[in-house]
């Protein structure tokens, strides 16, 4: 098991990475630094490009050359030494004379590698994310979602009707459940509980996870019906399937009744305030008044500080209609919805543990 930080020296870590990034900006003058900034996104398209052409599962097996690596993939030579040059130049590859090779970056992007980012890089890399973004303005201007006006359907219509992007999404959804996990486990015990319900759990990945962390609890997965197939050989796959109940159905118009703790996991952010509190109200007409609720979400500072939770309240703005939320508006939701909030354990990655009761 990878040993953790303590959270005051992971604070510490990224307060200094923090303090250095300013310092590197002011290092260059302002045009300078807006260029710099403007085409970051060459950054992500060239890290999309060699995970999505496979070009870092060829260097796997070592140091080679563009036409190599050209012949393997099936890519025109000149054209994959010029990508791989510009990569060098983001940390993704090492340029030694005629030959390339993967850094401890680019190895994230082989597919089959230990803590593999292939496949979220494949998803926000993807032009059907990247084209959305490309609405921002527009999103700022009239303060809804943009999916549609670059769709012609909502995300998840979206999901739905397009298997492809469906498959990328489920599978960097579930690599980053993957990636908060041992925050998570380090710092919450699920062990006390007998009955987990995950709420929203796709395809079981997280439901495995706390089920792995409480061997004597059985588990309890909602999600909609056209998930359910596929959650079932996930936790097949796991051995856990003889512990779990699937349940096919919407969690704004049911729940299970017998849980000892409901988990969200980067749910209640996919919506606007009076559709979270829609769904948490009709969690708490169907749960035990003994039982906790958990959410698992980024929590925005009040204060200033860089944090990519500011970041991913603007992809929840554009994609669904969501937000991102203070610990003082998660409060307000819970208490709109029937409960209290009682704790919000930090972690040292993007998310947050807020743990709540049903009010009496």
């Amino acid at each position: 098991m990878t040993r953790l930080p303590p959270l005051r020296v992971a604070r510490a870590a990224t307060g200094v990475r923090t303090a250095l990034q300013g310092l590197t900006r002011r290092m260059v003058p302002p045009e300078v630094g807006t260029l710099e900034l403007a085409a970051a996104f060459m950054a992500t398209q060239a890290a999309y490009a060699v995970a999505r052409l496979r070009i870092a599962d060829a260097l796997a097996v070592g140091p080679r050359s563009a036409p190599d690596v050209a012949s393997e993939v099936g890519t025109d030579p000149d054209a994959t030494y010029r990508l791989l040059r510009a990569a060098a130049t983001h940390g993704i590859v090492r340029h030694d004379g005629d030959r390339f090779a993967l850094t401890g970056v680019g190895r994230t992007l082989v597919s089959d590698a230990p803590g593999s980012m292939r496949s979220v890089v494949l998803m926000i890399g993807d032009p059907r994310y990247q084209s959305v973004w490309g609405q921002l303005p527009e999103a700022v201007r009239t303060g809804g979602p943009r999916a549609a006006a670059v769709h012609g359907v909502s995300m998840w219509e979206l999901l739905e009707r397009d298997t492809g992007y469906a498959q990328d999404f489920n599978d960097a959804m579930g690599r980053l459940t993957a990636l908060d996990w041992p925050t998570v486990d380090a710092v919450y015990d699920f062990t006390p509980f007998g009955t987990i319900v995950d709420v929203g759990g796709g395809h079981g990945q997280l439901l495995s996870l706390m089920l792995g962390a409480a061997p004597a609890a059985k588990g309890v997965l909602l999600e909609q019906p056209s998930m359910v197939g596929e959650a079932e050989k996930q936790l097949g796959a796991a051995g856990l399937l003889h512990r779990c109940r699937l349940v096919g159905a919407s969690f704004f118009e049911t729940a299970p009744d017998d849980g000892d703790l409901y988990v969200l996991r980067r749910v209640v952010h996919d919506f606007d305030d009076d559709q979270a509190v829609a769904l948490l109200t009709n969690l708490r007409r169907h749960m035990p008044s003994t039982a906790a609720l958990l959410l698992m979400e980024s929590v925005v500072p009040d204060g200033g500080e860089p944090q990519f939770a500011k970041l991913l309240d603007l992809d929840m703005l554009l994609f669904v209609g969501g937000r991102e939320r203070t610990e003082a508006e998660l409060a307000s939701l819970l208490e709109r919805a029937g409960f209290q909030m009682t704790r919000v354990v930090p972690t040292i990655s993007t998310i947050s543990l807020v743990e709540a009761r049903p009010g009496a």
